[in-house]
């Protein structure tokens, strides 16, 4: 027992080495060199967790990683700016029209967050999982995202951590979706609502993302100041009416 405690201390010890050494050529490389080294980087990380845990944490890691569907390919990164509908939530007075995509998001590109803007490539309103993300403003209760993260007695303060039991926003209550390309509007019910802290890479946010085998649409946004933490809204289909 003795002798696999130091055999794992040394494994741990040289795997942080490694690490160390690779934090060092990404400092010291161009640019345009650094993507592989980060993606090693991420790999050791990943097995320096597994080994110093304990069986069971290390297969709770496991499954969360497990849980995450969106892999790049999946992400929309469109940067058309045409309204392609409207997310509607009468009962805090959202109305934000819809984008395709979230854009190019290293800076470059049109900060399209200030829209609803569609995650995936492959999500279809009405028939899997419709996520739909958008900035909040803490210096304003009516920009963007922001009415979703009203309490019950008008407050909107985003200094300080959310309380779900105060929000305005209740399970049960509808969100409509009108979708410009077939003039119909959809109606969803609150089914789950939760804060994401971002332990973790916001797997929770990424796991709310994924299709569970019906419609639904999915609603995030950051609930803090600084972007550390995220509510994340989810409601199940009702039907749909002609706009």
């Amino acid at each position: 027992m003795k002798s696999k405690k130091i055999s794992t201390i040394i494994l741990i010890t040289g795997l942080f080495v490694m690490l160390s050494t690779i934090i060092f050529m990404i400092v010291g490389q161009p640019k345009n060199m650094q993507e592989p080294v980060r993606k090693a980087v991420v790999s050791v990380s990943r097995i320096v967790s597994s080994e110093s845990s304990t069986p069971s944490e290390s297969s709770t890691s496991s499954q969360l990683v497990e849980q995450i569907p969106m892999s790049e390919e999946l992400i929309d990164h469109d940067e058309n700016l045409d309204h392609i509908g409207k997310i509607l939530v009468e009962k805090v007075g959202l109305s934000l029209p819809i984008v395709k995509g979230r854009g190019i998001e290293d800076g470059t590109g049109f900060d399209k967050a200030i829209y609803a803007c569609t995650n995936k490539t492959t999500q279809v309103l009405g028939e899997n999982n419709y996520v739909l993300s958008a900035h909040s403003n803490y210096d304003s209760a009516t920009d963007y995202f922001s009415p979703l993260l009203l309490y019950e007695n008008g407050d909107f303060d985003l200094t300080q951590p959310i309380d779900l039991a105060y929000l305005k926003l209740k399970i049960g209550d509808e969100i409509k979706v009108e979708q410009y390309a077939d003039k119909m509007t959809y109606t969803f019910k609150i089914s789950e609502l939760l804060i994401d802290d971002g332990e973790g890479n916001f797997l929770e946010t990424y796991n709310a993302m994924s299709d569970i085998g019906k419609p639904q649409v999915t609603l995030y946004t950051c609930s803090d100041v600084v972007g550390n933490n995220r509510l994340v809204i989810q409601a199940d289909f009702v039907g749909k009416e002609k706009s």
